[in-house]
């Protein structure tokens, strides 16, 4: 029977590195090439709190000449220009003969800055423009279904340790929501953390994973093959789920094995005034992975 497959793929800037690398390959309006021929500051290395983070984000959301040359260069070799396409290209053919692709759905997380945004935005544009040259690609059936959502931006996603203090009630509502939603829905979810910053993905293979992930896949940066991490059956301690899940006394934690010390540290739970407080998105965790199962 056919498969359908959902791929959840971070966004990172290679789209605009490669573009930066191939100037003289590529046939760009004159504000593309202003753009992207900045030595002093390539897009694909712009500071989050740069100024033309803002530049970049507008055409994410507005389009225009330099966001139509980016598709142009997509066009011309998806592979070559986008480590995410690269990515699900090569897991595509990397599949048993047994598994026939009869639909896909594609998800991109860009990074919450302009640049990734933009590469998200071209992604899309280039997906949804020229579906037929992508599926052959792939190697799915003519008759097969290729879905393109929009891009879903996790707040602060990228944006360095802010994130992991205030954009993980967002992580879990969007990206887990996401792969609980899709698997209830009967698709294979696949995540594939290949673009973006490596410590944010590296967390978001963890999570992954606790939500169910059919797989986690990416392509080696020095090999330049396709790499799936087995995904481990990996769970919340049951202890947590039953203390945290109510409102649990800092008693109430030490009788049952839990360090209040360790799991403030973590940023699980607060403590104020001896009254403990499990974090948002603690609480909104335990809850998807309840939907889950």
């Amino acid at each position: 029977m056919p498969l359908k497959i959902a791929v959840l793929s971070t966004v990172g800037t290679s789209l605009l590195r490669n573009i930066e690398e191939n100037l003289d390959k590529l046939t760009l309006n004159e504000r593309s090439r202003e753009v992207f021929g900045n030595r002093a500051k390539p897009p694909s290395r712009l500071p989050i709190d740069d100024g033309l983070q803002g530049l970049f984000e507008r055409w994410s959301v507005e389009g225009g000449e330099v966001l139509e040359d980016a598709v142009k260069a997509l066009s011309r070799d998806p592979a070559g220009f986008s480590a995410e396409l690269n990515s699900l290209i090569a897991f595509a053919k990397s599949l048993p003969a047994r598994h026939v692709i009869g639909e896909l759905r594609l998800q991109f997380y860009p990074t919450d800055t302009g640049t990734s945004k933009f590469c998200a935005r071209a992604l899309t544009e280039y997906l949804r423009r020229f579906q037929g040259e992508f599926k052959g690609l792939m190697g799915m059936p003519t008759n097969s279904a290729l879905v393109i959502d929009d891009p879903i931006t996790l707040r602060g996603f990228g944006r360095g340790a802010e994130w992991f203090r205030e954009g993980l009630t967002d992580l879990m509502d969007k990206f887990v929501g996401s792969i609980v939603r899709l698997r209830r829905s009967g698709y294979k979810v696949v995540v594939n953390p290949t673009g973006g910053f490596k410590p944010e993905s590296a967390y978001l293979t963890v999570i992954a994973m606790l939500a169910g992930a059919w797989k986690v896949v990416y392509i080696h940066e020095t090999f330049r093959y396709v790499v799936e991490l087995p995904a481990l059956p990996i769970t919340l301690d049951s202890r947590y789920v039953k203390i945290l899940g109510g409102k649990p006394t800092l008693d109430e934690l030490r009788l049952s094995g839990l360090d209040p010390e360790d799991l403030r540290d973590n940023g699980i739970i607060d403590v104020k005034d001896g009254e403990v407080e499990v974090r948002e998105w603690f609480k909104r965790l335990m809850e998807l992975m309840a939907n889950a199962e």
